[in-house]
């Protein structure tokens, strides 16, 4: 906010300005920062919710791609607890101490769905291939772009096994920036029919929703981490994610609860990783 100098201001009056400005400061480093990837934007904000009701401290959620998260991370944007996708990019992270990686603990999985607009048959309850199948065919399909979204990755080898090529001679596939612009495209009629995470299959108005869990298709796994400067202290907050009530709020969400994860040393599994990829690397040599 721009303020304008005024000459006359007395000095207890500046003071008593001064005091206004820092009061908002201070009021939100007592706040929770926490951010996540936009699929997990409801759940977050719900059980954010629940912690601000027990304690009656807020719980501020802030949502982007996980690599741009950990971007803003480093460059002093303030964080305390981040929810990101397993992976490189996540252990890449732990490694440039953005985020502290004896602090990584496993959180919760989430799958891909089928979703529509239209008005149609459901297929069975435990659809397969060749149901999946006969549904898509003939229909526009929307997917997130597999470059940039995990739900668009890990929709293409599932398409592959339909038979259906991701790729720019096929008109039926729209390609969406991210799994928010498939819900888009289904919105405003560009697409029948898209693959979303679970998450976004909750939203309101799918008229067809099929999950995606296939035997041979891992889900996607999310970790909570305490960034690498909080400001707040975030291990009552994390030992409330583990607790039932939010676990009920996460489920709620569409996300899958991860049984046997109650923590994995960050550093370890760190290690293990990377002496894999080393003996990978020899192989190949």
């Amino acid at each position: 906010m721009t303020r304008y100098w005024r000459p006359r201001l007395s000095v207890p009056a500046a003071l008593l300005c001064a005091a206004s400005v820092l009061a908002p400061a201070v009021a939100q480093a007592r706040d929770l920062v926490v951010y996540g990837e936009p699929t997990l934007e409801r759940a977050l904000k719900s059980v954010g919710s629940l912690w601000q009701a027990r304690t009656g401290t807020r719980v501020n959620v802030f949502v982007a791609p996980a690599d741009l998260s950990y971007a803003q991370i480093e460059r002093g944007a303030r964080c305390d607890v981040i929810f990101a996708p397993a992976g490189a990019v996540t252990n890449e992270a732990a490694r440039s101490n953005i985020i502290q990686a004896d602090t990584i603990a496993r959180a919760f999985r989430n799958n891909l769905a089928l979703v529509g607009n239209e008005p149609g048959v459901q297929p069975p309850a435990n659809a397969r291939l060749a149901d999946l199948e006969r549904l898509i065919t003939g229909k526009t399909l929307a997917i997130a772009n597999p470059d940039r979204d995990l739900a668009g990755a890990h929709a293409v080898p599932f398409l592959r096994k339909l038979g259906i090529m991701v790729d720019d001679g096929n008109k039926r596939i729209r390609v969406a920036e991210s799994s928010a612009g498939v819900v888009n495209m289904l919105a405003t009629g560009r697409a029948q029919l898209g693959i979303v995470y679970a998450t976004d299959a909750k939203a309101p108005g799918f008229k067809l929703v099929v999950p995606l869990a296939m035997p041979d298709q891992p889900p996607i796994e999310y970790i909570v981490a305490r960034a690498r400067d909080p400001e707040s202290d975030t291990q009552p907050f994390m030992t409330f994610v583990k607790s039932a009530e939010a676990k009920a709020a996460f489920k709620s969400a569409g996300l899958a609860l991860i049984d046997d994860g109650v923590s994995q040393q960050g550093r370890s599994r760190l290690a293990e990783e990377d002496a894999s990829t080393r003996q990978r690397d020899e192989r190949r040599q």
